[in-house]
């Protein structure tokens, strides 16, 4: 009876389970060194063991630091990101607890804050992770400016990011070392809309550091799908890649739609990402003809 009840905790933990676990389950300490020693479990940290052999993924590896933080812990830092998609660990668990523990835990970086209040915690797939607002809060102090920035940018992709509960977060964790960055990216931030990625987003921040309004994006215009539309001015942009722009078919299609653009009284304006970075003066000039600025 009691296997089967180690083998179905162990399968919603991913082969992980702590030591006061086991003993809920009766496996007493001669029954848990016997496994020990038949490598049916082995140590994965103090007090928490892996059942079964073969590493663990990734999945396993969160929950097993889990366990060992307990009480109160949540994933948090690029775990709270890598659960939700937006980036990777980079070989190593974050969690984040207010337990005052002393462990020094192989594979896991654990940060123990003060207080950890509930308004920053929340649950995905029955993990315990850090708030979105709470994860950029961290990142904030941990990550380069332009990493945070690409985070909060894949986010957003997602879901507009909620700047009312980022500026929650904020007043109810002071002192914070990332305020200051995080700040400074809710200051910078554009929702990203339906925008693509790479040049389309280089050009928004372009656009938005030279005081030119931003446009529509990626909308039909003449029965035309273009990067870029301001339809008070009639004026359109193209943003062109050299991976999606360097073909003579491309070109061809490239004037034949610039051409059909202008019969209809529409100018369109070729921009690479040269232009926006090396010929930034000539850009600003040419945009300026068609649009105001601020």
């Amino acid at each position: 009876m009691r296997e089967r009840r180690l083998s179905a905790l162990a399968a919603r933990q991913s082969r992980t389970v702590g030591h006061d676990q086991l003993q809920a389950l009766g496996f007493t300490y001669d029954a848990i060194r016997y496994r020990l020693r038949a490598g049916r479990i082995r140590r994965r940290h103090p007090g928490v063991y892996v059942v079964g052999p073969g590493p663990l993924d990734q999945r396993g590896c969160w929950f097993a630091a889990l366990l060992a933080n307990r009480p109160g812990p949540a994933l948090s830092h690029l775990s709270s990101a890598a659960k939700r998609g937006l980036a990777r660990e980079r070989g190593r668990v974050h969690v984040t607890t207010a337990t005052d523990t002393a462990r020094d835990l192989g594979g896991v970086t654990v940060h123990r804050v003060r207080r950890l209040d509930s308004a920053d915690l929340t649950r995905i797939d029955g993990l315990p992770v850090t708030t979105l607002p709470r994860t950029l809060l961290d990142l904030a102090e941990t990550e380069p400016y332009h990493r945070l920035e690409s985070i909060a940018e894949a986010a957003d992709r997602r879901e507009p990011l909620d700047l009312r509960a980022i500026r929650a977060c904020m007043e109810r964790n002071p002192g914070r070392r990332g305020l200051r960055p995080l700040t400074r990216l809710l200051d910078d931030y554009l929702p990203v809309g339906d925008a693509n990625e790479g040049l389309e987003r280089l050009f928004q921040r372009f656009l938005a550091a030279e005081g030119f309004p931003q446009p529509q994006t990626n909308v039909l215009v003449c029965g035309l799908l273009v990067d870029c539309h301001w339809p008070d001015r009639d004026f359109v942009v193209e943003l062109d890649s050299v991976e999606h722009h360097s073909h003579r078919a491309a070109l061809e299609r490239d004037k034949a739609r610039d051409g059909k653009l202008l019969r209809a009284g529409i100018p369109c304006l070729r921009v690479t990402h040269r232009r926006i970075t090396r010929e930034r003066g000539e850009l600003i000039a040419d945009l300026a003809s068609r649009l105001p600025r601020n």
